[in-house]
């Protein structure tokens, strides 16, 4: 098979990102296509479970990562 990406830049000239039409991605994304383990299963239930039982016990990204960044600009 062949792919024929298709790159974007930034303003430096350094590529940031690829594109694949959809039929090459279909096909690529077949071919990598991994059974996650049942063990793995088996954990997301369980955290799934716990965050059922209290939604209110976990922190959203956004506000971690903006309090990360804060600390980082601190020093």
């Amino acid at each position: 098979m062949s792919i024929e990406p298709q790159y974007t830049f930034d303003n430096l000239g350094n590529p940031v990102g690829v594109f694949l039409p959809i039929e090459e991605w279909n096909k690529l994304s077949e071919q990598m296509h991994l059974d996650i383990p049942q063990w793995q299963k088996d954990l997301i239930d369980i955290r799934l479970a716990e965050y059922n039982k209290n939604p209110d016990d976990t922190l959203d990204w956004d506000d971690v990562n903006n309090e990360l960044m804060k600390e980082d600009e601190l020093g």
